[in-house]
């Protein structure tokens, strides 16, 4: 798979080193200079050396556009000097002027793969830099902090050519103690994108406002459903969130939660992992129309959290991301053995692992948050 991954980089994203551009172009004059020596010893009707004419276009996916030029001139040459020189008793004009116009032709053809090899680069890396941008808007870069509270994390994204997804984590300092969004939108792409600014916006103005977790979570839901009737009007698809809301009380060694649909956390201690029940899970946000309003209040609930033990929040990528055989990433028994690594060792460890699980290609984005006392 570092292999695949490897090709995949040099051949898709044309981010090869100059080392590697190095090592190619040397491998493919080599190639070039095994096709003229077995030019030189097999009977003239093979026109072995015409093969040679294929090398610039294998070129073209990595090197430049300079360098694929001098290798279709170099093949040129060679296909050109092995007829007088393989073959001088076949003389014939236009069979030379055929073969030469073929070889002009495939060499204008590699020099048109390097140009647009070249401009498509150019392109993704434009790509890259705005989908980097939209993540700077819609998500802090880690670490998070508060007064009392850090958190270490990361963003992982299932499409390596993408850096922000449905994915969501935000904690902020409020008049009712640090508060802590992790959350999950149904889907992908930019309709997924836009119903997860539309949450991430209502907990960052509600969350210094709204007293209780529960009306802080109705709140949200407000205004995702207000969001979802818009989406409904331009033809766009509602969505649903799944979020874990988590209250970090100042001066106790306590946390209240608001599970609404979300994957429940783990506390991360000396003595071991442990998940932390928070019973029957609510109703995604923007799923309450399916109930009753009394209903759609979430319960709270009420934890504590002895100081120096760690919480671990997380989204499904994470927990159903599968290896070859398709068997779950099993979360529970890898954190056994990191119960004693701080918070950021924690997160990387989690992350690199997770990539080894998997064979470097997650199937789904995934966030992982761990959050320590200060």
């Amino acid at each position: 798979m570092p292999l695949a991954r490897s090709l995949s980089r040099v051949l898709m994203e044309r981010k090869a080193t100059r080392r590697e551009r190095s090592v190619f172009l040397a491998i493919l004059l080599a190639v070039l200079a095994a096709i003229v020596a077995v030019e030189s010893v097999t009977p003239g009707d093979l026109k072995v050396v015409l093969f040679a004419s294929l090398v610039p276009l294998v070129g073209a996916l990595v090197l430049s556009v300079l360098t694929t030029a001098a290798l279709a001139a170099l093949a040129g040459i060679c296909i050109a000097g092995s007829y007088p020189l393989f073959a001088p008793h076949e003389r014939d004009p236009a069979q030379m002027a055929v073969v030469l116009a073929a070889t002009w032709t495939v060499g204008m053809l590699a020099l048109l793969i390097a140009r647009l090899g070249t401009q498509r680069q150019s392109l993704l890396e434009q790509t890259r830099s705005a989908a980097e941008a939209v993540q700077l808007a819609l998500l802090r870069p880690f670490p998070l902090r508060t007064k009392d509270f850090e958190a270490y994390g990361v963003y992982l994204a299932a499409d390596e050519y993408a850096r922000v997804g449905g994915d969501l984590y935000e904690l902020i300092e409020s008049p009712f103690g640090t508060r802590v969004l992790v959350a999950d939108v149904r889907g992908k792409g930019l309709n997924a994108i836009n119903a997860g600014a539309a949450v991430l916006s209502a907990f960052r103005v509600a969350g210094y406002e709204e007293p209780d977790l529960s009306d802080l979570a109705r709140r949200m839901e407000n205004i995702l459903d207000r969001y979802n009737e818009y989406a409904e009007t331009i033809g766009q698809e509602p969505r649903h969130v799944t979020a874990l809301l988590v209250e970090f009380e100042p001066g106790r060694e306590l946390m209240r939660l608001v599970n609404c649909g979300h994957l429940e956390p783990f506390t991360v201690s000396g003595p071991g992992p442990r998940q932390v029940s928070l019973g029957e899970a609510g109703l995604p946000l923007g799923l309450g129309f399916l109930v009753s309003d009394e209903e759609r209040t979430r319960p709270v609930v009420q934890v504590g959290l002895p100081y120096g033990v760690r919480l671990l929040l997380f989204t499904d990528g994470v927990t159903e991301a599968r290896d070859g055989r398709g068997v779950f990433y099993p979360l529970a028994g890898r954190l056994e053995s990191w119960t004693g690594l701080e918070p950021a060792a924690l997160v990387r460890e989690i992350e690199q692992d997770l990539h080894r699980y998997v064979g470097g290609r997650l199937q789904d984005d995934a966030a992982i948050m761990v959050i320590t006392a200060r």
